[in-house]
């Protein structure tokens, strides 16, 4: 039910068209409020993207990869700042001193994950690790952080309308049921790490989810499923870094 706020609002907006003259029109003027950046950059010069810490084992998408590819490319075409490529991300090595400490070969059981998680987390947060990758790219700004993308079975009794007409006159009506459908869907979680390579400190970290549900009648694999959701997130990872503008559009009378 609309507020009350919004009852008045509209109210107000039917009495002034009822009191203007027939030869008023209207016009939308589109309008760009600028915001700025979450975060001041202005002290760097280079940007890294050090890669990220993923759930270990087989997945549909090389998510690490992917995402940094996809970060670079978007931070070439938005930002001043000098887009470093290196050939090997520095957290993959770090990562594997972590998996080579579990044990090498095979899947890694419930507990050896957790262990996973653990020693990742403290890569993340080791200011010295950082330091160093900073002093050897030229003390940029870095961006590493953690990245999770699954697939989901939403399949489930669905409510539906349907219309039918009544026996004998013929009349449509209404009527509500439920049904199975076979839905799946993907989420795709981000928690990104912004460090000075100077210092190899923490200066700003943000989280974002985001998730899409497909229908029976959809075929879509994993990596259409993982472009689709970045895209939707990357607006809001370059609000962090970048200045953005807010579009928005105002209703303009002319008599």
């Amino acid at each position: 039910m609309p507020s009350a706020t919004a009852r008045r609002k509209s109210a107000l907006s039917l009495l002034l068209t009822l009191a203007l003259p027939a030869c008023v029109s209207f016009i939308e003027v589109p309008i760009e409020t600028p915001v700025q950046s979450k975060l001041d950059v202005s002290p760097f010069r280079r940007v890294l993207v050090a890669g990220f810490v993923t759930e270990p084992g087989e997945q549909d998408v090389e998510i690490s990869t992917e995402t940094s590819r996809l970060l670079q490319n978007q931070l070439r075409a938005s930002s001043k700042l000098q887009i470093l490529e290196p050939d090997r991300p520095p957290i993959h090595d770090a990562l594997e001193r972590v998996l080579e400490k579990l044990g090498e070969g095979g899947k890694l059981s419930k507990q050896e994950k957790e262990q996973y998680r653990l020693e990742a987390d403290r890569v993340l947060q080791d200011g010295e690790f950082w330091r160093k990758v900073g002093e050897e790219f030229g003390n940029p700004l870095i961006v590493t952080g953690r990245m999770g993308f699954e697939e989901q079975n939403r399949s489930g009794f669905q409510s539906e309308e349907r219309v039918v007409r009544e026996p004998g006159t013929g009349r449509p009506l209404i009527t509500r049921g439920s049904r199975y459908a076979e839905r799946k869907g993907f989420s795709l979680s981000a928690e990104f790490y912004f460090l000075d390579g100077r210092t190899g400190q923490i200066l700003h970290k943000e989280k974002f989810t985001e998730e899409v549900l497909y229908g029976e009648e959809q075929k879509v694999s994993p990596l259409t499923s993982y472009f689709e959701l970045m895209d939707r997130l990357l607006p809001n990872f370059l609000g962090v870094i970048t200045p953005q503008k807010f579009k928005t559009t105002r209703v303009l009378l002319i008599g």
